[in-house]
C-alpha cells in the first residue's frame, strides 16, 4: 500500500499542536490526516473509519493515553493497529507499556517537523518489512535516508562563524570527528543558519569581521527569539580584558584567545554542550509540569460543567418518566437502565476527579458527620436491582441503625464512589445464587464496613488488588476502582484491606472509618 492511500488518526488535545502534526503529515504524503482532540473522539471515528496509523498523545483532559491503548488491544479488530505514542514526558515505565502493547515508536516532545517525519517513516519501514505495505518511490528514498542516519546518535551541531578560511580549516580538522560542524564565512551568514528551523547548539564566534563585527552579531542573535538561548563562545585574536568583558556582559558564555589551544576548546565545547542538554530535558521537564498543573486546575470546573450537571439532568428526568403513571410499562426497565447508566458515569466522574485531586496534593479533608449505613442501605438497594438476575441474596447487618452508632467524620463525597465501586465489584464477582454480605461493627474508635462474597481473589493480583490500573476478568474495567477506593480511605484517616479465604472460597474487602462520636469526644 503507497503512503498516499494511507488514512492517519492524530490524537492530541493541543489543537495547534494537532494541526501543525496534521500539516506535517499531509507534506509527508499521507492520503488522509484526520484529528481527535480526545479518546472518546478517536474511539468513535476508529469505529466508523479503516485508520492504517494512530498517532497517540499520552496525556489529555479526558483520560490518560494508556486507557485508550488498552481498550484498543482488548478488541481483536485493532490488536494490530500501529500506533505511535506522543509524549512530553518519556520514562521507563511508559516504555514498558509501549513494549506491552506493541507500540510502534515513541516521540518526545518538543519536536520538528523533519523529527516527526523521520520517526514516522522509520516506524512504518519496520512495520513495512512485516506487511508489505511500500511507501510511494520518493517517500521510499526518505524512508533510506532516515533509516542510515537515524540509526547513529545525532551529532551536537557546532557553528563556526570567522571570515579567515585558515581558520576555518583549523576549526574542522579540530572538531569533524567529534561535532557537525557548520561554517559561516560573515556575520549575515551566520545569523541566518541561527535563526533557520534547524539551529546549531552551539556557535564560535570571531570578534573582528567586516561589516558585521561579532558584537553586533551576537546582539542580533539575543534580540531575536529563535536564537536568543543559542551559547556563543567568543573566538578571538582581541586578549585585552576589556574585549573579554565586553564580549562577556553582551551575553557571551565564555571568550577564548587565538591561537586556541585544542584541549581547552574541546573540553569548553563539553562543558557547554552538557549544560545545553540538561537546560533542554529541565525546560521539556518544567513545561509539561506546568501544562498538566493548569489542566488539574480546570478539571473540576470543566468535569462539572460539562459533565455532571448533563448527566445528573438525564438522570432526574429518568427517574421522572419512571415515576409517571402514563408512562408505558414496556419501557420502564428501558428508562431505568438509562438512568443506572446515568449514576454509573456520575460516579466514573466523581470517581477519576477526586482522584486527580489526591495525586496532585489538593484535596483538604474536611470532615462533616453522616450516616454510612443510610448510605451502604440505598446502594444495597441499588446494586440488588441492577444485578437481579444473578439472583444473589444480599443483605445489609445490622438492618437499621436507630442509635447513630455507625454514624463517621468523613467526606460523603469521597464515601459514596468508594463504597458504590466496591459493592458493585462484589456483586460482579460473586458466583449466581451466592450471597454478598455487608456488616458494620464497631473497632477501637473506628466503624468497620466488611463487604463480603463468594469467590476468591485470584492469587497473581492480591499483592496488586489496591494498585492502579489492576484489573481482571473484566473486559472495559480500567483498574481504578478499587485504587480509588484505597485513596479516598486514607484521604479520610481511615484504611482499606483485603482478607481472602482460600478454603471458604470468600472474599472480604474492609474499610476502617473514623467514627463520628469518638472523634467528637475526642475533639
Amino acid at each position: 500500500m503507497q503512503l498516499t492511500q494511507m488514512q492517519c488518526l492524530i490524537v492530541e488535545d493541543m489543537d495547534a499542536l494537532r494541526k501543525i502534526m496534521a500539516e506535517q503529515l499531509r507534506q509527508l504524503g499521507f492520503g488522509q490526516v484526520l484529528q481527535a482532540d480526545c479518546g472518546r473522539q478517536a474511539l468513535d471515528m476508529l469505529q466508523r473509519m479503516h485508520i492504517d496509523l494512530l498517532l497517540l498523545d499520552w496525556s489529555m483532559p479526558d483520560g490518560h493515553g494508556q486507557e485508550l491503548l488498552e481498550s484498543l488491544r482488548q478488541q481483536d479488530k485493532w490488536q494490530d493497529l500501529p500506533i505511535i505514542i506522543v509524549t512530553a514526558n518519556a520514562h521507563r515505565s511508559l516504555v514498558e507499556v509501549a513494549m506491552k502493547y506493541g507500540v510502534l515508536d515513541i516521540i518526545a516532545k518538543p519536536f520538528n517537523s523533519k523529527t516527526l517525519q523521520a520517526r514516522v517513516l522509520q516506524a512504518l519501514t519496520r512495520r513495512h518489512k512485516r506487511t508489505q505495505v511500500t511507501p510511494s518511490s520518493a517517500m521510499a528514498a526518505k524512508i533510506d535516508a532516515t533509516a542510515t542516519t537515524e540509526t547513529a546518535p545525532a551529532l551536537n551541531v557546532v557553528l563556526v562563524v570567522d571570515d579567515m578560511p585558515d581558520n576555518l580549516a583549523f576549526m574542522a580538522g579540530l572538531l569533524n570527528d567529534d561535532y557537525k560542524v557548520l561554517f559561516a564565512k560573515d556575520g549575515k551568514a551566520g545569523l541566518k543558519i541561527c535563526q533557520s528551523a534547524t539551529p546549531p547548539d552551539v556557535v564560535l564566534l570571531d570578534v573582528m569581521m567586516p561589516e558585521m563585527d561579532g558584537h553586533q552579531v551576537l546582539q542580533a542573535l539575543r534580540t531575536e527569539p529563535r536564537s536568543a538561548e543559542i551559547p556563543v563562545i567568543f573566538v578571538s585574536a582581541l586578549g585585552e580584558v576589556e574585549h573579554h568583558l565586553q564580549g562577556l556582559r553582551g551575553g557571551a558564555i565564555d571568550y577564548l584567545t587565538k591561537p586556541v589551544q585544542p584541549e581547552i576548546l574541546k573540553l569548553k565545547l563539553a562543558n557547554v554542550l552538557a549544560q545545553v542538554q540538561r537546560q533542554r530535558a529541565l525546560q521539556q521537564e518544567c513545561d509539561e509540569l506546568l501544562r498538566l498543573a493548569q489542566l488539574k486546575d480546570n478539571a473540576d470546573s470543566i468535569i462539572s460543567h460539562d459533565l455532571k450537571n448533563p448527566l445528573a439532568t438525564i438522570s432526574a428526568l429518568a427517574q421522572k418518566l419512571a415515576q409517571d403513571k402514563n408512562f408505558p410499562k414496556e419501557w420502564l426497565s428501558k428508562i431505568n437502565l438509562v438512568d443506572e447508566l446515568a449514576l454509573q458515569s456520575i460516579n466514573t466522574v466523581n470517581l477519576t476527579s477526586e482522584v486527580l485531586r489526591i495525586e496532585a496534593g489538593q484535596y483538604a479533608l474536611d470532615a462533616e458527620w453522616f450516616s454510612v449505613h443510610e448510605m451502604l442501605k440505598q446502594l444495597l438497594q441499588a446494586a440488588q436491582v441492577n444485578f437481579h438476575s444473578k439472583q444473589l441474596v444480599a443483605y445489609l447487618s445490622p438492618d437499621e441503625d436507630p442509635c447513630s452508632s455507625f454514624d463517621v467524620m468523613g467526606d460523603p463525597k469521597l464515601c459514596h464512589p468508594m463504597l458504590f465501586n466496591l459493592i458493585k465489584n462484589a456483586f460482579e464477582a460473586a458466583r449466581p445464587k451466592t450471597k454478598v454480605a455487608i456488616s458494620l461493627s464497631r473497632h477501637e474508635g473506628d466503624v468497620l464496613i466488611a463487604i463480603e462474597n463468594t469467590g476468591a481473589v485470584p492469587a497473581d493480583i492480591r499483592e496488586q488488588f489496591w494498585e492502579k490500573y489492576v484489573t481482571q476478568g473484566k473486559a472495559e474495567g480500567l483498574g481504578i476502582g478499587t485504587y480509588a477506593a484505597r485513596l479516598f480511605a486514607l484521604a479520610q484517616k481511615g484504611e482499606a484491606n483485603l482478607v481472602v479465604d482460600d478454603a471458604k472460597l470468600l472474599t472480604r474487602v474492609e474499610i476502617r472509618l473514623p467514627a463520628a462520636i469518638d472523634a467528637v469526644v475526642a475533639e
